[in-house]
């Protein structure tokens, strides 16, 4: 068996997508023992074939070797809804008597104060596979840009071509961390009506001289016979950059195999949108910036006053809390990202859950909770926006920051 996994190992370093290969690999895996690399293969299989019965059992397999219950329930039921599921496969036999106990009757719940269902009664319908921009809150001007110079030429390649405007190409996505590019891009794929593809580092870098390029044109190449489709590369400045400050000649290389890959060199890239985020772009080749590559570079900032507010009422809609004021603490959460917000209301709920436990009194989350925790966090796109504003004022950076220039103008940082 041992021998069979490294071959497997390196058949998918050769095609990262071989999902043949990978479906074996996570099941020698499973029966070696190794539950949590196992289930790391099936999650990694269900991206590429979401509608496959199979990965989905072998990852509630792994679910319940781990003692996971829910999540086991979780991937049964979406294995349960693909066309290719077999109810007599052994494993569900085996859970048939504890799924019978588990069902209840499905009931309404007329309005008033009532009782909610324990947790295990419930039967979720909402998919959680799919990002839409109704769930992206704020940034309204920036998915307006994102609809005319994205979306709309991907639905509508008809018009646009009548104006020689063509759908696919690159877009690049840049700001302070924690701001929501991956979000975003996600859900640009879902309004393009496209299969999403996630490129990590470790999908594409290996030790090997040649894999890395041969990794990325396999990636491309499995996007142009899917088409539509998007790629999404997170941390472009880690895959592509700049050339000029390299001291590597294989980082010269990939990101040459990048350059010609976008190009369409290899194949035509016709309904192929290449989406990328960095939260450094002056540190990615300006060859990448050029115009048929990643020409089209959308700024996206921190969350405005109206997003933060929202955010809150979002994230405490859960928590027991007694009133407070999202538009203060929005004032008060001035340049904070999504992720700054988050760890806000970690802090909060600490510093309540420790009070609990010392006094043996049980609170609220309250205003003033909030606001403290809101006063001890310093904004972690601060940085960020300091060395956007050295590099556009006195970098030379010209015309290819505009957009920085003019939030930095508008928040009174220039």
């Amino acid at each position: 068996m041992t021998d069979r996994v490294k071959q497997l190992e390196q058949q998918l370093l050769r095609d990262p997508f071989d999902a043949a290969a990978r479906g074996e690999y996570a099941e020698l895996l499973l029966l070696g023992g190794h539950h949590e690399q196992s289930l790391s293969q099936w999650l990694l299989l269900l991206k590429q074939e979401p509608k496959s019965a199979a990965a989905h059992l072998g990852a509630a397999r792994c679910c319940h070797e781990r003692g996971d219950g829910s999540a086991r329930d979780a991937h049964l039921e979406d294995a349960r809804a693909c066309e290719d599921f077999d109810a007599d496969d052994p494993f569900v036999r085996s859970l048939a008597p504890a799924e019978e106990t588990r069902l209840v009757a499905l009931r309404g719940l007329a309005g008033g104060k009532q009782e909610l269902p324990a947790r295990g009664e419930v039967i979720s319908i909402a998919s959680t596979d799919k990002v839409r921009f109704a769930d992206v809150v704020g940034m309204k001007e920036l998915k307006k840009l994102i609809r005319l110079r994205i979306i709309e030429p991907f639905l509508k390649p008809g018009l646009f071509q009548r104006f020689k405007k063509r759908s696919g190409g690159g877009v690049l996505l840049y700001g302070p961390p924690g701001c929501g590019k991956t979000l975003i891009a996600r859900a640009i794929a879902t309004e393009c009506e496209a299969a999403f593809t996630p490129i990590g580092i470790s999908d594409i870098l290996n030790m090997w001289i040649g894999e890395s390029e041969r990794n990325l044109a396999a990636i491309f190449e499995k996007a142009r016979q899917q088409s539509p489709s998007v790629l999404f590369f997170d941390e472009l400045d880690a895959l592509a950059y700049a050339r000029s400050k390299a001291n590597s000649d294989h980082t010269r290389t990939l990101v040459n195999e990048f350059l010609n890959q976008l190009d369409g060199m290899s194949g035509r890239n016709d309904r192929v949108l290449v989406l990328a985020a960095t939260n450094m772009p002056w540190d990615v080749d300006e060859a990448m910036k050029r115009p048929g590559r990643f020409d089209r570079q959308i700024f996206v900032p921190p969350p405005d006053a109206e997003a933060r507010a929202e955010m809150l009422r979002m994230k405490l809609c859960d928590v027991p809390t007694d009133w407070y004021d999202e538009r203060a603490l929005s004032a008060a959460c001035h340049h904070f990202s999504g992720a700054d917000i988050d760890g806000l209301i970690e802090r909060a709920k600490d510093e309540v859950l420790a009070e609990i436990l010392d006094s043996g009194d049980e609170r609220n989350l309250t205003h003033a909770d909030l606001a403290q925790a809101a006063e001890a966090i310093e904004p972690t796109t601060l940085e960020w926006l300091k060395t956007a504003r050295n590099l556009v004022k006195f970098g030379g950076a010209g015309a290819a920051y505009k957009d920085v220039e003019k939030y930095l103008r508008s928040a009174k940082l220039y």
